[in-house]
């Protein structure tokens, strides 16, 4: 690993606003603990308990849903060091996961037992209470990012989907530089791989965006826009 674990848990919203000595208590705690986890290796599985919270030190995450049929539903990806996941469930009260989360690479992360913000004889109650603090803004913006996909996935036909989809990813020069490959961005979007492919390439024939490779240029964005 390129940075140390306290130089990429001081750029996580778990930890801002705390001090160093503070990043080195949680470390040493026996309520948290860094794990390493090949590529293909399940971090948390579907029916597990929920009762930590995760944090990517190096490597890539995905998080997705198996169906019956075998189908795999994309959730998101965790690919920024020092990213949470796994948050919101380990405070719900919830019997079990929802989703899975998988290592996409070979994948260090830490994991802190929700145990630790909870109790009268934490010995860093001071510590404690920042990360309790950045925990309300962290869930603040999970709700945010949720409504967003939910505004993707609301869209009627697929083309709709993709706007939608493209709108909400684009920089100010109206690149996407997606990290998704396409197989991803077609179980994001929950439609067949076949059929995203198929109606990029109209939209690109249609000059309303270029594709090279992963990266997507929106061309017309009037156009683009008629779909929301």
């Amino acid at each position: 690993m390129q940075k140390s674990e306290l130089e990429i848990l001081k750029t996580s919203s778990l930890f801002r606003g705390m001090s160093d000595a503070d990043i080195n208590w949680l470390l040493s705690d026996e309520r948290s603990v860094i794990r390493h986890f090949p590529k293909g290796a399940f971090i948390f599985k579907e029916l597990d308990r929920p009762g930590q919270v995760y944090v990517l030190l190096d490597g890539k995450v995905v998080i997705a849903k198996g169906t019956l049929s075998g189908k795999r539903i994309l959730i998101t990806r965790i690919e920024q060091s020092g990213e949470m996941f796994g948050e919101v469930y380990a405070f719900l009260g919830k019997a079990c996961y929802p989703m899975y989360a998988e290592a996409a690479e070979d994948t260090s992360v830490l994991i802190v037992d929700n145990d630790i913000f909870f109790g009268e004889d934490v010995c860093q109650p001071r510590a404690v209470q920042k990360m309790r603090n950045n925990l309300l803004t962290v869930f603040a913006n999970k709700a945010y990012r949720m409504n967003q996909k939910l505004r993707v996935l609301g869209g009627g036909v697929i083309r709709e989907k993709i706007a939608c989809f493209l709108v909400e990813q684009q920089d100010k020069e109206g690149r996407i530089n997606s990290s998704f490959s396409r197989e991803e961005m077609a179980d994001y979007l929950n439609v067949a791989r076949p059929s995203l492919s198929r109606e990029l390439g109209k939209m690109q024939k249609e000059g309303i965006i270029s594709l090279k490779r992963r990266q997507i240029q929106i061309k017309d964005q009037k156009r683009l826009e008629e779909y929301l």
